[in-house]
């Protein structure tokens, strides 16, 4: 007789089958292990793995360590929203000169002063050998010293403390590596850009997701351009990777920005449940439950509920003006007091006073700056190891250096008593080459000596890299006593400074001045004379080129009071902005109203023809390879201001728009941007070409340098023409004729 199985069985088989399947299914790929059972979307890994290499810490080649005694630090930090697991460690690879006595010589590998190991350096790891040394996570704080430190020896008797037999090499795949879980994020608008962008994460790229309204407001628009600017002036030089998202975003192991009020944005909803500040049909309220204004701007900096280790950031308000405001008072930073915990309610905003134009922190304004007004320290090196000392020189962009003259670097420096003249030396280096060297001679020291190097203008450029290396030798040493050279040292000071023949004068058009500092719509570090219009009907390509355009305009600058970027619809474009500001034109040809009243004036915005390129222009635009499909980035003078420039970043279909999106996100292809008005983008990157004709470039000079009165053509003229009658007067009269 049949009988069908009870519930009681069925568990039993179910189990037992469950049992069976379960290791098998644990060795199936990835790939097919989440087909069978995809994890959430949201649920942040375990545990990630970041591994530090010789490379990012700053000896890509590895570090050889010489003398009888010696140490080479590597800085390193441990960003905030990481626990770090006790899996940590240092895999280290070395090998040191064969005749080094293993009981006099040893290896030290510290982290902050503590050491967690001592390698014994004998024969059995002359030849490269690795060894893993667990890190305590407890060890760790933000900021960390590793250290490497060797005591070496390859005599019982008197040694050389210089000996070619003295070394160890710490080989370029050495690495230190940090596991680590994400820690649940409390927010304060106080610490932003934390947790969005951690300021001790030096390592991995940041990616952001902005989610915006399908038809953003003008306000929308401007708020989202003020956000992208701040946090890529936040960013400095840091990996940044911003992107457009949906809703979905808000799922996703992402920090995400919601912008726009809560009737456009329905994303902003979809949070309700973690906000500070209650919203409610679709309107914020005030923590007593009064519904806000639509003129008050509200910022909240919340845990995301889908995924506590990431937050979202909200700029929005009941109404366009209320999410404009808070855009601007959010870039404020820690100038406006209301941004305190988790939500502000920004009733008013102060824009305060103009800012002031090429007041760029940390850049070369006119001849004669020291390294002091650039923020540059005194820097001193110390020992037979001294490391190098860096300078980054950077020139205003508008300054204009004539070709065949010289630039003057006057070095201020100091050194010590007590150093071998033979073989002590100070040398300079720009940008990788060597351009001066000189003895350190004088038995006494020197202090305050002026090294002056001629630098011909052509190899100076808007950023320059400046190393000082100081050979130090002491001057008498024992044979067969320990050499200390704690005293031998060499000092650059900033005292030191440049003198140029230049003046201050820009060639515009040029979009290769774009990646000098983004120069000029950056020319005002907050681009108060630089605003961005877009087609009156926008797709995802468009914001994803204006956000990547905005972010590398921050990425650029540093403003110290905030960002005024504007932006707007083309056919809201008001007078008074298109005739005051700098003009970004972003949009396919056929979709954006502004590139109908300029078609005359550009080279490429005509399909299909070339109307306004003369015949070798026309051979140059098909050396760069253009295809519809390949971005276009213009640069103009502007029809409505002349002493204002129109960038246009169009190109014919979406995958135009996709790679000017990528000309500006990409580092590489950023500063590929060659000197012309015109790039276009391939799918490889850009290529420049100078398509003017005469009389259709010229040069800017700034406001201060224009002022007073200004002496028309005609007036000119005249005066030359009086002049020449007044000398022939004069000859009429000496000769009597």
């Amino acid at each position: 007789m049949n009988r069908k199985p009870n519930l009681m069985q069925w568990t039993t088989l179910v189990t037992l089958l469950g049992l069976i399947l379960a290791p098998s299914l644990s060795l199936l790929p990835v790939s097919q292990a989440q087909s069978v059972a995809p994890a959430p979307a949201a649920k942040p890994a375990a545990g990630s793995s970041l591994r530090i290499g010789m490379k990012e810490l700053g000896d890509p080649q590895g570090y050889r360590l010489k003398t009888v005694r010696t140490q080479r630090d590597y800085p390193f930090t441990r960003p905030k929203g990481w626990k770090v697991l006790p899996s940590s460690n240092i895999h280290l690879t070395f090998q040191h000169g064969s005749n080094l006595l293993p009981e006099r010589s040893s290896l030290n590998v510290l982290v902050n002063n503590r050491i967690l190991k001592s390698i014994p350096l004998g024969k059995n790891n002359v030849t490269p050998t690795t060894v893993n040394i667990s890190v305590p996570p407890e060890l760790l704080k933000d900021n960390n010293m590793l250290s490497f430190q060797v005591d070496q020896h390859y005599t019982y008797k008197c040694e050389d403390p210089f000996s070619e037999e003295l070394w160890t090499e710490i080989l370029p795949d050495s690495a230190l590596t940090l596991n680590y879980s994400w820690e649940r994020v409390h927010p304060d608008l106080a610490q932003y850009p934390f947790p969005l962008l951690d300021p001790l994460n030096n390592y991995t790229p940041t990616r952001v997701t902005y989610v915006l309204p399908n038809a953003p407001s003008d306000e929308a628009l401007e708020a989202f351009g003020v956000v992208a600017a701040h946090l890529g002036q936040q960013a400095k030089w840091r990996d940044l990777k911003p992107s457009m998202g949906d809703e979905s975003a808000l799922q996703s192991n992402q920090n995400v920005i919601l912008v726009g009020t809560p009737q456009e944005n329905s994303a902003i909803g979809s949070v309700a449940s973690g906000l500070d500040l209650p919203l409610s049909d679709g309107r914020f309220s005030d923590k007593s439950g009064t519904t806000l204004p639509d003129d008050y701007g509200v910022l909240q900096l919340v845990p995301n509920p889908y995924n506590p280790t990431r937050a979202v950031l909200i700029v929005s308000g009941n109404g366009p003006a209320g999410v404009k405001k808070a855009a601007h008072v959010l870039a404020q930073g820690s100038l406006n007091k209301v941004l305190v915990g988790r939500s502000a309610i920004v009733k008013d905003y102060q824009k305060g006073a103009d800012y002031p134009h090429r007041a760029w922190d940390g850049f070369i304004l006119q001849s004669g700056d020291n390294f002091d007004n650039l923020g540059l320290k005194t820097q001193t090196s110390r020992g037979i190891t001294a490391l190098p000392i860096f300078y980054q020189l950077k020139l205003m962009p508008d300054i204009y250096l004539p070709g065949r003259q010289k630039v003057k670097l006057h070095t201020m420096y100091s050194y010590a008593s007590q150093l071998d003249a033979t073989q002590s030396k100070l040398e300079v280096l720009l940008n990788g080459k060597a351009i001066k060297s000189v003895p350190l001679d004088d038995k006494n020291g020197k202090s305050l000596a002026d090294l002056t190097v001629e630098i011909p203008t052509e190899e100076f450029h808007t950023f320059n890299d400046l190393e000082y290396r100081f050979h130090l030798y002491p001057e008498k040493y024992d044979l067969c006593r320990f050499v200390t050279d704690v005293h031998i040292w060499g000092t650059v000071h900033n005292t030191s400074y440049v003198e140029f023949p230049g003046e201050i004068k820009a060639p515009l058009p040029d979009v290769g001045l774009i990646n000098d500092g983004g120069y000029p719509f950056t020319a005002y570090q907050d681009m108060s004379r630089t605003a961005i219009v877009l087609p009156d009907t926008i797709n995802r390509t468009d914001l994803e080129t204006m956000l990547q355009f905005a972010t590398r305009m921050g990425r650029e600058s540093a403003s110290r009071k905030g960002i005024e970027l504007a932006a707007y619809h083309a056919s809201k474009l008001p007078d008074d902005i298109k005739k005051d500001r700098h003009l970004v034109i972003i949009g396919q040809h056929s979709q954006n109203k502004l590139f109908t009243e300029l078609k005359d004036k550009t080279a490429l915005l005509t399909e299909g023809t070339w109307n306004t390129l003369q015949e070798d222009q026309k051979t140059k635009v098909a050396q760069l390879n253009y295809a519809p499909g390949q971005g276009i980035v213009e640069e103009m003078l502007s029809p409505w201001n002349d002493a204002r420039v129109v960038l246009l970043v169009t190109g014919e279909n979406d995958t135009a728009l996709v790679r000017d999106a990528q000309l500006f996100a990409n580092d590489a292809w950023f500063k590929g941007i060659n000197q012309g008005n015109l790039t276009v983008v391939n799918d490889n990157g850009p290529q420049s070409a100078i398509l003017l004709s005469k009389g259709e470039a010229r040069f800017f000079y700034p406001q201060a340098q224009r002022g007073g009165f200004q002496m028309p053509t005609w007036g000119w003229i005249a005066i030359g023409f009086f002049s020449l009658m007044g000398v022939i007067s004069v000859l009429r009269f000496l000769f009597g004729r």
